[in-house]
């Protein structure tokens, strides 16, 4: 079957397996994610692992912890001199 690809066609193929072999990193970086660096190693090291690479994709994905924070006060007003 590849053999009856053309060069163009195989290179097209390989770039889009690498997408979608790199898609959580791909996912982690664009969102922000905070630990994307350790995504990306999980992906690229044990991602040909079917079961790394889908926990690579859920830490991609997964929805970011965000701290209740106070809402700030405003400053008192100074008086005037």
């Amino acid at each position: 079957m590849l053999s009856d690809l053309g060069a163009l066609a195989a290179i097209v193929l390989a770039v889009l397996v690498g997408a979608i072999y790199l898609l959580p990193s791909l996912i982690a970086f664009n969102r922000g994610v905070e630990r994307r660096w350790m995504i990306l190693f999980i992906n690229v090291f044990l991602g040909g692992s079917v079961i790394f690479w889908l926990i690579a994709l859920y830490l991609a994905t997964r929805k970011v912890k965000t701290t209740e924070q106070a809402p700030e006060q405003a400053p008192a007003a100074q008086p005037a001199a």
